[in-house]
């Protein structure tokens, strides 16, 4: 019997789950992928979420090839020397390779009032603590969307589609990333 090559993907977001996945081509490794949650969040469509309409969440059996196995678990520490991860429910899990995908979060706020009345959007426990807040403003509330990336620009657009009145705030150039086509089609 030949060993197999265990790998452990540490996150279950875009990366985690493309690393997965494309580990999964080989036939002499197995693959764990280890998450805090049952489900995978598509952050990309949290402003749908925010405004309404799309849930963000698919099973992962729908996005990660079925030879990889999910272990829904938060880990507390990784123990290199030993290749293992300790999870937070004090179990282990060895690993011949780690990849460690555990994603991004969000900037702490630094404009003064930002922390207090300001609704990030990066991930869906937020997305879900702006639904309400919406939903309180009422449909004609003025929204104003701080930030004009990729994220902010669908957010406002998402909420002017609602029929609401929205303000994006961004710097000298609406999508500086986006070819002049495409910045002329957002604007």
């Amino acid at each position: 019997m030949s060993h197999r090559t265990q790998i452990v993907v540490v996150g279950g977001g875009y990366a985690g789950v493309t690393a997965a996945n494309r580990l999964m081509k080989r036939d002499d490794v197995t693959v764990t992928l280890v998450n805090d949650r049952r489900q995978f969040v598509e952050r990309i469509r949290l402003h749908q979420r925010a405004a309404g309409t799309h849930g963000a969440v698919v099973d992962y059996a729908d996005v990660l090839a079925d030879e990889v196995r999910l272990e829904v678990a938060t880990v507390d520490r990784i123990d290199a020397p030993a290749r293992r991860l300790v999870l937070a429910d004090g179990s282990t899990l060895a690993y011949d390779y780690l990849v460690y995908a555990a994603g991004s979060t969000g900037a702490t706020p630094t404009v003064p009032g930002a922390a207090e009345h300001a609704y990030p959007l990066t991930s869906l426990e937020e997305a879900d603590r702006l639904v309400p807040a919406l939903a309180a403003a009422g449909p004609a509330a003025r929204v104003t969307v701080v930030g004009a990336g990729p994220s902010g620009i669908e957010t406002a657009s998402e909420l002017a589609e609602q029929g609401r009145t929205v303000t994006l705030v961004c710097g000298d150039l609406l999508g500086p990333y986006l070819h002049p086509k495409g910045r002329r089609a957002v604007e």
